[in-house]
């Protein structure tokens, strides 16, 4: 029988979506951390978002009709490392590198174009975009060459363990300081909103950006508050 929860109050937002993936495109909307900021209970995202207690209600109904599809996605949680570990690489870690290595030359090209237009905010906008790329591909190769390696090793002795665990505490502040770019090109783009003289190359910016930003929140939930949690 597949597992379910009970949503409550104190329901933490990383097992929140562990088990309700569907509704991370509402936290997002709503800009609720859930994936740096997984441990909080949905209550106190609710009070620090100044937001309604109504919203409990309307995760629990949108969780009952999720529950109700018939092609629903099976929690993360039910998964084995390895079928873990594959679901990030394949839907996260190669979907974002495509979108970044896209957007490297759009980014580019729209600084140039509309740079008499926008100079401070394509500057900002080009710098984060860059900081963020680069943490993601050092980020990705210590996943991929390390830590991945690591936890799928067979006859882990307690030593191989102790270092899962000290590589997990590094990624996890690189989380941290991912998210606090992110927060940054957030509050830059406006919530990814074009500004008035944006052409159709820098409306695709805007939303290729968005589309970026939502997949990292759902990669590192699953990171976060999954598999890095089984070490």
């Amino acid at each position: 029988m597949r597992q379910t929860i009970t949503i409550t109050g104190q329901t933490e937002l990383g097992k929140l979506v562990t088990f309700f993936p569907a509704i991370t495109s509402r936290l997002n909307e709503l800009h609720i951390d859930y994936c740096c900021q997984g441990e909080r209970s949905l209550e106190s995202a609710i009070e620090e978002a100044d937001l309604s207690l109504d919203f409990i209600a309307e995760v629990q109904n949108a969780y009952s009709n999720y529950l109700a599809r018939p092609n629903k996605e099976l929690p993360v949680s039910e998964l084995t490392d390895e079928e873990l570990i594959d679901l990030i690489l394949d839907t996260h870690h190669q979907s974002e590198r495509a979108l970044w290595k896209e957007l490297d030359k759009l980014v580019n090209l729209v600084l140039l174009v509309h740079y008499e237009h926008g100079k401070e905010q394509l500057l900002k906008l080009h710098r984060s975009f860059s900081e963020l790329r680069m943490e993601l591909e050092e980020h990705f190769a210590k996943e991929e060459q390390e830590l991945f390696p690591a936890i799928l090793k067979v006859d882990k002795t307690p030593e191989d363990r102790v270092a899962i665990r000290s590589l997990i505490n590094e990624l996890e502040g690189e989380h941290d300081g991912a998210g606090t770019i992110i927060k940054g090109l957030i509050k830059e783009t406006n919530d990814f909103m074009p500004p008035e003289y944006a052409c159709p190359t820098l409306k695709a910016v805007f939303h290729k950006l968005h589309e970026l930003v939502d997949d990292i929140f759902l990669h590192v939930a699953k990171e976060n508050s999954v598999l890095f949690k089984r070490y």
